[in-house]
């Protein structure tokens, strides 16, 4: 059995996307020997909406990207909700301290790719191919075990960090995960050639029964990622989401909308782990990030900001915890800690929240007086760009507001 070139690391990071490459870009700029593992060579495509949030490119900027990410997707500033019953209300990118006023949407393929030469110029090691079947904890070490082409490889650190996405392997073989977690499903597909396209993201509800929702993220002047999705399974809703995205196309508006394009590549199916109100984040010698800790929005299925943030925090815990010598599971319950205090009302609210909003009798009035009303239409891009929880946004003014929408309307129709 190999057990790799260099015996003397301080942590090992299991997974090179967004919340693994953040850990370690961070941790080795403490001066943590660090080694960063991934089953893919890269770069590597990951099935996702794409979408950069504000969050996520405040940390970009941290970590010296920012230049790079101005040549990296395509910016947008604006989002688009279409209701159920097909009105719309279109709104900026809320100011807010220190983020940016918009976002990028940058596939994946060279997003993650960016990350991950970030961290190994800022002294990470890293060893791609590598499949890790397991990490046990028990002896006094993090050793990390798994092959590449064949042969048996072995690691071992102080520390590990799992960073693997929604699969549950590793969470439930560490003792991070038990019983079932809670997922959401979608797909999605690249287009090109599509007319019309402006400087934002869709969301639309008009397209599928509800709790399903489409989007439409685009990369460029005629092209996009478009995608359907559920956060939360209903009878009403196709359990195939491939048979979702079908739906979601099929939608008259969409497929107007879509008439003369062409798609490029295959339709890809994704879950999302949401969990993150109930879920183990530390271990032994060992932690969670991003979607390994159910680190995506439960209203909005957003994962690559928790991803990066959830990164940094595990990073300054760990580094200042591998300085003291204390890695114990007591320890490391300061990176909880940080998550709770920073997400777990908004993912408790969310969840509760979310059934309240995807239906019908909330959504048509909401969109209506977000049309009317910019101050509604702020507080709900908030929402769906992850500033405030759903439960945050129901001040007594925008409760009235939609009441009023619900009321003239009402009026109109007995008229």
């Amino acid at each position: 059995m190999d057990r790799g070139r260099d015996q003397t690391w301080d942590a090992i990071v299991v997974g090179a996307g967004p919340g693994g490459a953040t850990t370690a870009a961070f941790l080795a700029r403490a001066g943590v020997r660090v080694l960063l593992l991934d089953q893919a060579e890269f770069p590597r495509d990951k099935t996702c909406g794409d979408a950069i949030s504000p969050n996520a490119l405040a940390i970009v900027r941290e970590l010296g990207l920012a230049d790079e990410m101005e040549e990296t997707g395509f910016r947008v500033s604006g989002v688009r909700l279409v209701a159920p019953d097909g009105g719309e209300a279109v709104a900026p990118v809320p100011p807010r301290a220190g983020r940016a006023d918009h976002l990028r949407i940058a596939r994946r393929f060279e997003f993650d790719d960016l990350l991950q030469r970030n961290a190994v110029a800022a002294g990470a090691v890293f060893e791609p191919g590598v499949n890790v079947t397991d990490v046990d904890t028990s002896g006094g070490r993090a050793e990390v075990t798994g092959s590449r082409g064949g042969r048996s490889l072995r690691f071992s650190a102080a520390v590990a960090v799992l960073a693997v996405g929604a699969s549950t392997l590793l969470p439930r073989r560490t003792g991070l995960l038990s019983g079932r977690p809670r997922f959401g499903l979608g797909a999605r597909a690249y287009f090109h050639g599509i007319a019309g396209l402006e400087d934002r993201i869709d969301f639309r509800f008009d397209a599928m029964p509800l709790p399903g929702y489409g989007w439409i993220f685009p990369l460029s002047e005629d092209s996009a990622n478009v995608g359907a999705g559920f956060l939360t399974p209903s009878s009403r809703v196709p359990p195939n989401p491939r048979a979702v995205l079908e739906r979601f196309l099929g939608h008259g508006p969409v497929r107007a909308m879509m008439t003369g394009s062409r798609r490029q590549g295959p339709v890809r199916a994704f879950p999302v782990r949401t969990d993150f109100a109930t879920a183990g984040t530390v271990g032994e010698r060992l932690v969670a990030v991003g979607e390994a800790a159910g680190l995506v929005n439960p209203f909005t299925g957003e994962g690559i900001d928790y991803a990066m943030v959830s990164g940094k925090v595990a990073a300054g815990v760990l580094a200042r915890q591998l300085q003291s010598g204390d890695v114990s599971a007591a320890a490391l319950c300061a990176y909880d800690r940080q998550l709770r205090d920073r997400f777990q009302h908004l993912f408790v609210w969310t969840v509760r929240m979310r059934r309240l909003y995807l239906n019908r009798r909330l959504l048509n009035p909401l969109v209506r007086a977000a049309r009317r009303e910019p101050a509604v239409a702020r507080r709900v891009t908030e929402v769906v760009l992850g500033y405030r929880s759903a439960a945050s946004a129901l001040s007594p003014r925008m409760v009235f507001q939609v009441l009023r929408s619900w009321r003239t309307d009402s009026s109109r129709a007995d008229g």
